[in-house]
Parts: C-alpha cells; sequence; structure tokens
C-alpha cells in the first residue's frame, strides 16, 4: 500500500472513531426505526456484505451532513479520455483494504455505500470509471463518519 493510501485509510479511520462517539446508541436492525432514541441504525443490503446507513434527524444535524450530486463531463475534460462521472473528491472513502468509495443517499436520513473507481483527481474533483450513475446525491460532508457507523467502530477501537 502506498504511503498516500495509508494516510487517507489512517484519516478515514480517524474520522470514524469521532463518528462512533457522536453517534453513540447505535442499533442494528432490520428495519430502520424511526426513534430519536437511536442515533444509527443498520440494515444489511440484501446480497452484500454492507449495510444501509440510517441517522436519526439529530445525528444528521450533528454530523453536518452534505451532499452534492454526482456529475458528467465531457471528454477531453482534464485530459481524461471519454464522458466520465465527477464527484468531489470529499465525498470518497477508503477503506481498510484501500478499497475506494463513495456513500449514496437512499432516502433522507439513509446512506448506501457505493463502490467507486477513481481515475484521476484533479484539485477537489475525483474522475470516475465506474461508481453511482449521474445525479445521485452523495455524502461529502460526513462519510468518514458513516463508515465508522457502518463499520461499527467504537470509540475506544
Amino acid at each position: 500500500m502506498t504511503t498516500t493510501k495509508v494516510r487517507r485509510v489512517t484519516t478515514a479511520c480517524a474520522f470514524a472513531v469521532m463518528a462512533a462517539s457522536l453517534l453513540s446508541g447505535c442499533t442494528q436492525g432490520s428495519e430502520a426505526s424511526g426513534d430519536d432514541s437511536s442515533s444509527v441504525s443498520l440494515e444489511r443490503v440484501s446480497g452484500t456484505d454492507r449495510y444501509q446507513v440510517t441517522l436519526s434527524d439529530q445525528a444528521a444535524d450533528r454530523l453536518g451532513i452534505e451532499t452534492d450530486t454526482v456529475r458528467s463531463v465531457p471528454a477531453g475534460t482534464h485530459g481524461v479520455a471519454g464522458v466520465r462521472s465527477t464527484v468531489p473528491y470529499a465525498a470518497i472513502v477508503y477503506d481498510n483494504d484501500g478499497s475506494t468509495w463513495a456513500y449514496a443517499v437512499a432516502r433522507t436520513g439513509t446512506f448506501v455505500r457505493r463502490a467507486v473507481t477513481v481515475e484521476s483527481i484533479v484539485g477537489t474533483t475525483a474522475f470516475l470509471t465506474e461508481g453511482p450513475p449521474t445525479g445521485t446525491a452523495v455524502v461529502v460532508v460526513g462519510a468518514p463518519e458513516l463508515l465508522g457507523a457502518e463499520y461499527q467502530i467504537a470509540g475506544e477501537e
């Protein structure tokens, strides 16, 4: 793993630990609870090892969740060949093996981790060869905390 990837994974883990302290009271169940007594609920995404993360309104406010949309750019933009999707680089999270992901908004307060393949990064923009379709809302503030909540990382870990 390159030094850059190690830094990114370390940063993601640090954010995940912060998320754990902000999101105390996590629960795991088959349905997302509308009850604000639980900050986070997790529901397994069928056929995967991932979870859908649902935040209470209070948890989303504490994390300051912000989103942006996946955009399409024409061939030749910043030297990329062919039409590419782009997201703000802030939407990209790295898991412990260096895989790249973005959290897509499934519905208000509910987020699903989606695999992305980053072709290049120019400034604050990540150019993707694979990922959510154009127009999909992705988390740009709070994504590492969602990863920590999904992986159920406690503040002590």
